[in-house]
């Protein structure tokens, strides 16, 4: 069964107010949410990713001397340093699933600079299927954290940009998940992004 995730919701700098994300069938509570991914949690998975893929780049937010958050849907962007000084942007997106194969909570983490994209979580991927409507899926096979290949990520960035449906397949070792998402939230940091003043151009 494929969960569909994220309807269309506005945009919001975070730092007050309820959270932005609507819960229906599929979806656990509020409550239960923060339990499987709270702010430290993801921060910490997604620094483990970077560790992977950006040698020598350093990349706490909470250490940043300025962050700057925008949520819209369940994605969330942030961007760390400043324009001026070569800061970085990432755009995240949670997404979980209870079903007769267990729990499954994860997140699609999209480093903006660098153009990596990997897939962190619980249980560990094994493997993750990416594909933005009817376009080509791209793949990764790591345990632990999925980081997919450079070139492939890319192409897949730029197809969020301008896509509809975003369908997502985690494999674990001994389960799999399925998952729909919007990109409008995806969209929408771009846009703040752009409106912050980083660039988007990907080195």
């Amino acid at each position: 069964m494929r969960v569909s995730l994220g309807a269309v919701g506005a945009g919001r700098a975070i730092g007050a107010g309820p959270p932005v994300g609507p819960s229906g069938p599929g979806r656990e509570p509020p409550a239960e949410r923060r339990r499987g991914w709270s702010g430290g949690r993801l921060r910490r998975n997604i620094a483990a990713v970077l560790s992977l893929v950006v040698a020598a780049q350093s990349i706490g937010v909470a250490l940043a001397a300025t962050v700057l958050k925008f949520r819209a849907d369940d994605w969330i962007t942030e961007c760390d340093g400043s324009p001026a000084r070569s800061g970085s942007c990432s755009i995240t997106v949670p997404f979980w699933q209870v079903s007769n194969a267990g729990k499954g909570s994860f997140a699609l983490v999209i480093m903006l600079r660098s153009g990596e994209v990997g897939i962190v979580g619980q249980p560990y991927p094994v493997r993750a299927v990416l594909r933005v409507d009817k376009n080509l899926p791209i793949e990764c096979r790591q345990a632990r954290y999925c980081i997919f290949p450079q070139d492939a990520g890319r192409t897949f960035t730029a197809e969020l940009e301008h896509g509809s449906l975003v369908y997502v397949d985690v494999f674990t070792a001994r389960s799999e998940f399925h998952f729909s998402l919007t990109p409008k939230g995806y969209q929408a940091g771009i846009a703040q992004i752009e409106a912050w003043g980083f660039p988007l151009a990907i080195d």
